[in-house]
């Protein structure tokens, strides 16, 4: 255990201001001892066979599926989001990531046969790929779906014989320690899973130790520090840092449907959503788009979460709100229009309007990237190749959509936009998808998460040859006059590869 400090951690809802989580954190030199007992623990677990690895993540399934409920108030209540949002985008996708673990992972990581054969045969020994696990991972974990971004890669390199050291966002402490109590009533094996609460003094310590691979989601500015630290020390990373989401709208998009689809795409978790939609691209006239957005936007209920019917809580404190603010104010001034909302909401609690922009300039669109918040900027473009361009002209590139009425034109304009993830008429949820890889381009960050690419950035390949002692060896010495071993040759190269 890590040795702690005198003054808490604490986490307030922030709707109420309600003290939610109080926990201590971890002395910054205390750090690697946590990761030198998780490195004890892992090489044993490293040597179990997979179904004795798979029987304390089966257990700890279904302990995160028996306390649902319970998380999905949590997550209500530390960070912000209505109990069914909670439910549907940190809860239930954080089960599916756990059953694609503990059901599919073997299959990723069983050993392949080294090819081709007739290399074998002549010159070449027989050859396996084996997956090694890279060792312990450190974790530093987010707020803003505190479930699923943790618990999906633990459970990930757990599977794969790696041990983990995370840290917890120190804005969602609560969620951190009852994730740690579900992994420790689900029997892991003694400090295999260490966690340190603190806030970047520890995750600098943690970056320090002795670790073989670091995990980091959060934003550009943490992220890129996190990549220098890394990098100095040769750690290899996995990073997301968020994104800029594109939003295409083709000529042929019905309005109504659309418009709901892409209202939710942008607000969903309060806009604080790497992968919430920030810029709604349409190709065509985008005052009918713009003005549909708002009217839409006007109407949604903003409040306290834990009240009936309310669609976006608060952001998640008030320094998050007055940053985003900031990015509003410049966007405005660099020409945007504010056809709903613009400002915080005046009264207890962190909350801010729903903002829909009329983006006049490439200026105003470009102030706004960065933005963690209930905002999106609707532009007009005269044809697909400029809406097309500006979609690839941010930093960052997480994500995007493509919206139309014919699939097969949308699914084209699709392939042509640089981001991880691309949805045709769909936002946000494909993001969930227990086996697709998640991930970025650019700004966004590099590796990926989820899935069986996500499952392989904690091992590393490791190729095994062998052949029979003695046997059938013409290249090794002596070479004496080379005139067997260059028939040898001439008979390997018209066998196999012969002249055009």
């Amino acid at each position: 255990m890590a040795t702690a400090l005198d003054s808490p951690l604490v986490t307030r809802n922030p709707a109420t201001g309600v003290e939610v989580g109080r926990a201590s954190p971890a002395a910054p030199e205390s750090v690697a001892a946590v990761v030198a007992e998780a490195r004890r623990a892992q090489a044993a677990w490293a040597g179990l066979p997979w179904h004795e690895r798979r029987r304390p993540l089966d257990r700890w399934l279904r302990i995160l599926a028996r306390d649902a409920d319970a998380w999905a108030d949590l997550i209500r209540d530390e960070v912000g989001k209505p109990a069914a949002e909670a439910m549907a985008g940190d809860v239930i996708p954080s089960l599916d990531s756990l059953r694609w673990t503990y059901g599919r992972a073997w299959a990723s990581l069983i050993d392949e046969r080294i090819g081709p054969g007739w290399q074998r045969m002549l010159l070449m020994p027989a050859g396996r790929l084996r997956w090694r696990p890279l060792g312990v991972v450190g974790m530093i974990g987010t707020w803003n779906y505190p479930l699923f971004l943790n618990a999906g890669p633990i459970a990930q390199a757990l599977a794969a014989g790696c041990g983990v050291v995370w840290k917890p966002s120190e804005l969602a402490v609560a969620c951190g320690e009852r994730l740690q109590a579900s992994l420790e009533e689900a029997g892991f094996p003694a400090g295999l899973v260490g966690m340190v609460q603190g806030g970047g003094d520890v995750g600098a310590a943690l970056l320090e130790t002795p670790i073989d691979k670091v995990v980091f989601t959060g934003g550009v500015a943490t992220g890129r520090q996190v990549l220098r630290a890394a990098a100095a020390r040769g750690i290899p990373a996995v990073a997301e840092l968020s994104g800029f989401d594109p939003a295409i709208v083709l000529p042929d998009a019905p309005l109504e449907p659309t418009v709901r689809a892409l209202l939710w795409g942008a607000f969903v978790g309060c806009g604080q959503t790497c992968v919430a939609v920030k810029r709604v691209l349409v190709v065509g006239d985008p005052k009918p788009w713009a003005a549909a957005l708002a009217d839409a936007a006007r109407r949604l209920v903003v409040g306290d979460p834990s009240r009936p019917g309310v669609d976006v809580g608060p952001m998640i404190d008030a320094h998050a709100r007055d940053r985003f603010h900031s990015l509003i104010r410049s966007a405005v001034e660099a020409g945007a229009e504010a056809l709903a909302g613009g400002g915080p909401i005046e009264g207890p609690g962190s909350f801010y309007e729903p903002t829909v922009l009329l983006g006049r300039t490439a200026e105003s669109e470009r102030a706004l990237e960065g933005a963690f918040g209930p905002v999106v900027l609707v532009r007009g473009f005269a044809s697909v190749d400029e809406a097309v361009a500006a979609a690839n002209s941010a930093e960052m590139a997480l994500a995007a959509s493509v919206w139309g009425a014919d699939r097969s034109a949308a699914r084209a304009v699709a392939r042509r936009v640089t981001a991880g993830t691309v949805g045709v008429n769909e936002a946000v949820t494909p993001a969930a998808s227990a086996a697709a890889p998640f991930g970025g381009f650019k700004a966004s960050g590099h590796g990926r998460t989820h899935g069986a690419i996500g499952l392989r950035e904690f091992v590393a390949p490791q190729v095994l040859f062998e052949r029979r002692a003695g046997g059938f060896r013409p290249q090794l010495f002596p070479y004496g006059d080379g005139r067997l071993v260059a028939r040898f040759l001439r008979f390997y190269r018209s066998l196999f590869h012969p002249r055009a």
